[in-house]
């Protein structure tokens, strides 16, 4: 006997009537029978099995218990209907009555004799219960003898008819991947980018409650839904029994892989689902990962910079999520929605909601060495993103002690924008020839002269990739050449370990030329200035763009000490502006920076008629902007409805001039100091908080410095523009 969870298949063999006999492999001729000669028949011995005494879960049996008729029907002959049609037989079964015997060990037994054609004879076999219902069927074929009668031999195995399909799935509750199954049927793996499995039996039954084992006369058809695209799949097993999206035959298993990538992509999270069978009915199995987006690289979380990390997931109602901050050092703060991050001490918290999602606001408060942010759902469900806290300090008036390194890289040109990729390990940059490349620091320490290696080459002929930004597991990027934002597929092989044409998706197409940078904005959304009167704005929840217009046309962007969006913006006329973006998907507040005022006096800024360039939150709080015409430094605050100058700073006098593009590229370096690319004095320059200006120089002459980045070293890393070479500085 098998388990109440093995499927049971019918099976009818036709056996010998009479003794001796047997029915010939070859095709007879058609006869065409006088009215003299004997017409020709076929005798079919269908056997029957003893009832089960253990369960309705039986071994296989040649005919179901329950069956109290069958039909014989002949519907081809060679292949070809019979015309006219011959009537079908129909026999009754009971233990003995009529040709059936009576009943011994192992069942009984009924012989039918039915007429035929001589020729290759296709008989189905049908098999109904006392109340008419259908319970298996199946066809064979049959060499006829041109006379008399054939006996027939042939086995044969009926298909169940399925009444009723059930999903057998493991136990509710967590399983040993990370995942969970709640009580209500939905499966809950992470979306943290490591593929998932659920493997689910089907059992189906006929109308008298008997488990199938074996083909099935009626398929089950397989539904899966998949809102996001490419993240979830099913196979069979054994794969022999199914055909495209239906099951043909039982017992079998479902296997649903889901490959851990972001997933949901409606305003509000919807679930996927894996149906078997069709109609209300059906048993279904529903898919709601546990995603959570940071609003901001948790690879080196800021001192005092509040962000925020949403959680969602479909399904759920009034359900309670858990943050936990574990610190090797120092304090990493949370708040559940409504609230900023407490003033001390609080690192595990819940949350309830009943929207499906909830964004946890989180600060780093003081300094540490790393650790690690959970976030939990009331299943059991957690992902986990490490984070890391440098220590930070101020001062000096000197160059600090350090080290200034080049690694060549010959096959780039025109070195622009790079980022710490999707991994954590790797750090992405592009060039002007249409490739992208990446590196691993730690390789760069054991082989400086051979560390950058890997190119990354793009489809097509036209690319030049200048901006790049880590965002939901992706490498995002922008496209001057092909005027438009892109980002490396999930199914990509492009790892940054080795050299690969790179599959992208289109995400977006502008225009004319795209060149501006991004920024992780503080409410979860990622934002581009395209350096034309628009910006773009792109949710995770619903994975599409928005495109806003502006009154001025976006430079460089920044997440802000508020946590909102900071724009510096091309003058309209004669005026620069800074523009301030509060809600993703509005245009800016813009802030003519002839009107902009110093904080403590009302004396305006000095050289306000000047095109603005690179910008970011320094660890004392501020925004540092940089006038590029001028070469000045401001530092903005933004406490209040309207930012004010706190100070001004002049950058070193330069000693050349850059060529373009000439862009002031600005970071908030591992040492609590603003760190600047400063093209014309072909430099890296270091501000302190209180203003102390020094410049490091770099060491091949007309670089032209263009983007600089805290790398997953925790050192500063730069590209340059002119030379093939990518530049480090290691502090000590």
């Amino acid at each position: 006997m098998r388990s109440a969870f093995v499927l049971l298949f019918f099976v009818a063999a036709a056996a010998l009537a009479a003794c001796g006999g047997g029915a010939s492999s070859s095709l007879p001729v058609t006869d065409t029978p006088t009215s003299t000669s004997a017409r020709p028949s076929a005798a079919l011995t269908l056997h029957f099995p003893a009832p089960s005494t253990a369960s309705s879960a039986r071994s296989p049996r040649y005919l179901s218990q329950n069956t109290t008729s069958v039909t014989i029907t002949i519907t081809a002959v060679n292949g070809v209907a019979p015309s006219p049609a011959i009537p079908p037989t129909t026999i009754a079964v009971a233990p003995g009555q009529g040709s059936c015997t009576a009943v011994v060990s192992g069942g009984f037994s009924c012989t039918a004799t039915v007429g035929a054609v001589a020729g290759n004879d296709t008989f189905l076999i049908q098999a109904y219960d006392s109340s008419g219902t259908l319970l298996s069927s199946g066809s064979f074929t049959v060499a006829v003898n041109p006379t008399g009668t054939t006996t027939v031999t042939t086995p044969l195995v009926l298909g169940g008819v399925s009444a009723s399909t059930s999903l057998v799935a493991p136990s509710p509750g967590p399983q040993s991947d990370g995942s969970a199954l709640t009580t209500s049927g939905t499966w809950v793996p992470p979306a943290d980018g490591t593929p998932r499995t659920l493997t689910i039996s089907v059992v189906a039954k006929d109308a008298s409650g008997n488990i199938i084992v074996g083909p099935l006369a009626t398929p089950i058809p397989i539904a899966l839904t998949d809102p996001s695209g490419g993240t979830l799949s099913e196979s069979i097993v054994p794969s022999a029994n199914a055909s495209g999206a239906t099951i043909t035959a039982v017992p079998t298993t479902v296997t649903l892989t889901y490959s851990g990538a972001a997933f949901y992509s409606a305003a509000s999270p919807a679930p996927g689902t894996l149906a078997l069978g069709s109609g209300s009915g059906a048993p279904t199995i529903a898919i709601a990962p546990l995603q959570v987006t940071p609003s901001t690289s948790l690879a080196n979380a800021t001192v005092g910079t509040p962000f925020t990390v949403t959680a969602t997931e479909a399904n759920a109602t009034t359900l309670t999520f858990t943050a936990t901050a574990a610190s090797s050092g120092g304090t990493f703060e949370a708040a559940c929605p409504g609230a900023t991050p407490p003033p001390s001490g609080a690192t595990t918290l819940s949350c309830t909601t009943s929207s499906g999602s909830v964004a946890f606001n989180v600060a780093p408060t003081g300094l540490g060495t790393g650790g690690s942010l959970a976030i939990s759902d009331a299943n059991g469900v957690d992902i986990k993103q490490p984070f890391d806290v440098t220590p930070r300090s101020g001062g000096g008036i000197t160059v600090p002690p350090h080290t200034i390194r080049e690694f060549p890289d010959l096959s780039v040109a025109n070195a622009t924008g790079l980022s710490v990729g999707p991994n954590g390990n790797h750090i992405w940059f592009g060039g002007s020839n249409g490739s992208m490349h990446s590196f691993s620091p730690a390789n760069c320490a054991l082989s400086p002269t051979s560390c950058i290696s890997n190119e990354a080459l793009l489809p097509g002929t036209s690319h030049y990739p200048v901006n790049f930004a880590s965002y939901q597991g992706l490498l995002w990027y922008t496209d001057a050449s092909a005027n438009g934002i892109f980002n490396l597929a999930p199914s990509s092989a492009c790892s940054g370990t080795t050299p690969v044409t790179c599959t992208v998706t289109t995400s977006l197409s502008a225009g004319s030329s795209v060149t501006g940078d991004f920024v992780i904005s503080n409410s979860g959304f990622m934002l581009f200035s395209t350096q034309i009167a628009e910006y773009y704005s792109y949710s995770p929840i619903s994975q599409s763009w928005t495109t806003v217009s502006e009154p001025n046309q976006p430079v460089q962007a920044a997440l802000g000490p508020n946590g909102n969006a900071f724009l510096t913006e091309r003058p309209t006329g004669s005026v620069a502006a800074l523009g301030e973006i509060t809600s993703p998907g509005s245009p800016s507040t813009d802030f003519s920076y002839n009107s902009l005022t110093f904080c403590a006096t009302t004396g305006q800024l000095a050289d306000p008629y000047n095109d603005l360039s690179g910008l970011a939150t320094g660890s004392d709080g501020n925004l540092w902007v940089v006038e590029a015409t001028s070469r000045k430094v401001d530092v903005l605050s933004t406490v209040g409805t309207t930012p004010c100058v706190v100070a001004q700073y002049s950058l070193p006098a330069p000693i050349g001039t850059a060529t373009i593009p000439n862009v002031y590229s600005v970071v908030d370096g591992p040492d609590g100091n603003i760190w600047i690319t400063d093209p014309p004095n072909n430099s890296i320059d270091r501000i302190t908080p209180s203003g102390a200006v020094t410049a490091i120089s770099i060491p091949t002459g007309s670089a032209n410095p263009y983007d600089i980045i805290v790398g997953p070293d925790g050192n500063l890393w730069f590209t340059e523009y002119n030379a093939p070479n990518i530049g480090e500085i290691v502090l000590q």
